[in-house]
């Protein structure tokens, strides 16, 4: 034992204290020297530390990247709601008097409240017809909580003082200067106005803003009260209604704390199961900003999540624990001279421990820190590929949570590697670990394999296979890693190229362009009191790139509506008799004949005799057609025509008509892009003598093959010089967004694969490493019986290639059952996804595979090549 004890102290890893047997087998406390012991060992291997390092890296990135992506996700969405809804709030209580609002002002519950009154929805200036601006007052927690604080000047003050965003400044004509006067026309209670205000502040338009703002002084309502009066119930004016913006103390369930508001003020709202009727009814409701369900309520998400953290783990393990499972083959004999010294199989799973938190003290910082830093950098690539946008900007902040987090579960996956080494250097017995090699399987488990006679002699592809055998979990390892980064690399292709352009733009758009004004492509159709022009269509048909085209008409809601008798519809909307509102439209044959049949058949003959009628059904994303079956073909139905008068309605006339067909109308270019309500089509020439006042609601057309870049060039210049308050949609807008989408999968899901790839690669050179350092005397000896040096690294080269056959067969057999299984089942929810099976991209990877797992084994042995054949013996 003497010869061990002094082949240690020779090595460095052993002083004194060692010697000091007594701190060992009496329990005193000797943690100073497993630290001193783990120090050392740690000193002695640069290189393994650095490779580990580098796999500690990898690994906190992913996790880092993924934590830094979710809460960056979830800030953005909830900071970009808050801008369109107009401002910050938990719940808000629209169209209320001044009398409400002191109701509510004072109750314990409420933390904050904003007060905004509306001055004006109607200006009439030149140049705010397609950017709409509202004139309004705003107490500071309004400005503030809608983001209007002005950045240059100050809020108004004096009764002619005004404050604007730069947008509708720009708009007016008015520069962005302080002192500038900014006259304006508008309209309160059907009667105009103009007054001549000074600028005294103004703030930069916020990107996802779709209206403009100008605001006005308290002192200013104060002089106008007498024409601000409260009469939304009787008018539906908004001049004179005030909006307030409330948020509540503590973090409970917020409708259930705007109940409890409403209900110790004595008001009542729809979800509390009040009507307009009620002579305490108010429109109240939780803002969509913070409508988000919790995790739990979002099963998809939830397992979306736990996938990818469980990928990561895996991922992490399987180059950690080849890593320390090399570390523990490499110091086997120090570990077992330990053992003859009395060192317990505790002490040296702490001394291996010691090493991994050292070596994690050091990794998971800088992964930390570079993690983060690309998730921010993939943040735009993820909203993009959302119904959201990073034009808008992203919100990603230095959340401690996200570094916590990933730091846990970083070490949580180096301890779980680091479990299985760690036992196994302090299961091994001594004499075990002192004469062990690579072929001796007795160090990590109780079997031993049997030596078996060859009946094909010493063939270096055969001896190669058998060496892989010696440890077949390390083999299987490495396998599984690069299969993995491989079967995850074909997959994002599948999903990428299996996303469905055709069927994601047909959903919103079925003809190549719609013209329309400016306020319908912002679904302020009706409320604006605006109409299609037919002049601007005139020029459109006059195009020479124009094929085809039709009207589309319509009421309005507020002026006179239709109602139906029949017991198959809703609507939030009623009239007098209680029965629900529905959307009637005339259509032109161009629309009619673009229209999806779903049940019976479209015959526009019969059509148009007056005796028919289509009705559209809803569906859901994918098109999934909701049934209703309290409706079918060949049913009459009766519609009610509608006069409406202040908050009343009353028929004038009513209509049978017999269903024709059921059918699937496009939402962006039939309808006025406005839900609620069920939907009917006539013939244009059927629908136009039912209304007293028609409206034209849009235009949708196709235009000749390939000239549809010249046709937006001649929209764009007849809005902007002709008509500023119209303007268009085309295919061209959908597509953008669809390029989007696609990006985000293959850059997110691309640089996942390359960083698993790179785990994979990483992997099989410390297998590869691990064979040559451990196989060093192995080789040696082959050497001196007469293999040349060129056989030996042909032998490791057949090595490496059958990493890369089992690698290739696997990820094959892998790849095509989770793409036709998995990658089939989850797509099968995408509406705008049509599956194909691929597997190309992992045709293309196969070369460059067997390319590397060749070359690497013969580069790493040419370094141990360069002691001499004594040397290694000697070792």
């Amino acid at each position: 034992m003497p010869t061990a004890l002094s082949a240690l102290r020779m090595a460095g890893f052993l002083s004194k204290e060692v010697l000091m047997m007594n701190d060992i087998l009496f329990g005193n406390n000797n943690g100073a020297v497993i630290k001193k012991l783990s120090g050392r060992y740690f000193k002695a291997s640069k290189s393994r530390n650095i490779i580990a390092i580098i796999a500690i890296i990898l690994t906190t990135i992913l996790f880092t990247t993924i934590f830094t992506l979710g809460s960056g996700l979830m800030d953005t969405v909830h900071d970009q709601n808050i801008r369109k809804a107009g401002g910050d709030g938990q719940a808000v209580l629209n169209y209320i008097s001044d009398e409400v609002y002191g109701d509510m002002v004072g109750n314990p519950l409420i933390d904050r409240i904003a007060y905004t009154k509306a001055v004006s929805c109607r200006l009439k200036n030149p140049g705010l017809e397609r950017w709409r601006s509202d004139l309004w007052y705003m107490d500071d927690t309004a400005l503030e909580f809608a983001r209007y604080t002005p950045t240059t000047g100050h809020r108004p003050e004096a009764e002619n003082e005004i404050i604007a965003d730069t947008k509708t400044l720009d708009a007016l004509g008015v520069p962005a200067q302080i002192g500038q006067t900014v006259s304006l026309t508008y309209e309160v209670k059907g009667k105009l106005y103009t007054t001549d205000f000074t600028l005294c502040g103004f703030w930069e338009t916020d990107s996802l803003s779709n209206i403009g703002r100008l605001v006005v002084s308290k002192a200013f309502v104060d002089a106008h009260s007498d024409i601000l009066t409260y009469t939304y119930p009787v008018d539906n004016d908004y001049s004179g209604v005030v909006s307030a913006y409330v948020m509540f103390k503590g973090n409970g369930d917020i409708e259930v704390q705007l109940h409890q508001l409403l209900s110790e003020t004595g008001y009542t709202c729809d979800t509390m199961g009040g009507s307009k009727q009620d002579g305490n009814y108010v429109i109240a409701r939780v803002s969509p900003a913070y409508q988000n369900g919790a995790l739990t309520d979002n099963p998809a998400m939830l397992i979306s999540g736990l996938v990818g953290v469980a990928l990561i783990v895996v991922t992490g393990y399987l180059i950690i624990y080849n890593i320390f499972q090399i570390s523990v083959i490499q110091d086997i004999q120090s570990y077992g001279q330990l053992k003859t010294l009395g060192t317990t199989k505790r002490q040296i799973k702490r001394l291996i421990n010691r090493q991994a938190i050292r070596l994690s003290l050091v990794g998971i910082p800088i992964g930390l820190l570079a993690g983060f830093f690309i998730g921010r950098a993939l943040m735009p690539f993820l909203m993009n590929g959302t119904s959201y946008t990073a034009d808008a900007g992203i919100k990603v902040t230095v959340n401690p949570l996200i570094f916590i987090g990933s730091a846990a579960f970083a070490l949580f996956t180096v301890f779980v590697s680091v479990r299985k080494p760690a036992k196994i250097a302090g299961t091994v017995s001594a004499i075990e670990a002192i004469r062990y090699t690579e072929k001796d399987t007795a160090a990590f488990g109780t079997r031993r394999n049997k030596d078996k006679k060859s009946t094909h002699g010493a063939k270096l592809h055969r001896m190669a296979l058998a060496n892989l055998g010696r440890n077949r979990k390390r083999t299987v390892l490495v396998i599984v890693s690069m299969t993995l980064s491989l079967v995850l690399f074909n997959t994002v292709f599948t999903l990428s190229g299996g996303f469905d352009i055709d069927k994601y733009i047909a959903k919103f758009m079925d003809t190549d362009f719609v013209i329309s004004t400016a306020d319908y492509f912002q679904f302020r159709f009706e409320t604006s009191g605006s109409e299609l022009s037919e002049h601007f269509v005139d020029a459109v048909r006059q195009n020479e790139h124009f094929a085809d085209g039709g009207r589309l008409y319509s009421s309005w809601m507020l002026e006179e509506p239709f109602s139906t008798e029949h017991n198959a519809f809703f609507s939030y909307n009623k009239d007098r008799n209680g029965n629900p509102f529905v959307r009637l439209y005339g259509a032109d044959d161009f629309l009619l004949n673009g229209m999806e049949v779903i049940e019976g058949t479209i015959d526009l003959e019969k059509l148009k005799t007056g005796e028919y009628i289509l009705l559209s059904v809803d569906c859901n994303d994918d098109g999934t057609v909701i049934e209703n079956p309290n409706i079918s073909v060949g049913d009459t139905v009766r519609l009610n025509h509608l006069k409406a008068e202040e908050l009343s309605t009353t028929i004038t006339d009513s209509y049978d008509f017999i269903i024709m067909a059921k059918v699937r109308a496009n939402e962006n270019t039939a309808t006025t892009r406005n839900t609620g309500e069920s939907r009917f089509y006539l013939p244009t020439e059927i629908f136009l003598p039912l209304c007293d006042n028609p409206h034209l609601v849009n235009f949708p057309f196709d235009v000749k093959e390939g000239t549809e870049a010249e046709m937006a060039e001649f929209l764009n210049s007849y809005i902007d010089s002709v008509e500023p308050s119209m303007d268009f949609e085309s295919k061209a807008t959908y597509t953008s967004s669809f390029d989007d989408l696609t990006s985000l999968i293959i850059t997110i899901g691309g640089a996942l694969s390359i960083i698993i790839g790179i785990i994979g690669i990483a992997n099989f050179v410390n297998s590869v490493l691990t064979s040559v350092i451990t196989r060093k005397k192995e080789f040696a000896m082959l050497q001196s019986i007469g293999m040349t040096g060129k056989q030996l690294k042909r032998m490791l080269s057949f090595e490496g290639l059958y990493y890369a056959v089992g690698t290739i067969l696997t990820s094959a057999v892998l790849g095509v059952l989770f793409s036709v299984i998995v990658v089939r089942g989850i797509s099968s929810g995408i509406w705008f996804f049509t599956y194909r099976f691929v597997m190309w991209p992992m045709l293309v990877i196969y070369p460059f595979l067997i390319l590397l797992t060749v070359a690497i084994p013969a580069l790493l042995y040419r370094q141990i090549a360069k002691a001499s054949i004594i040397e290694r013996l000697r070792q």
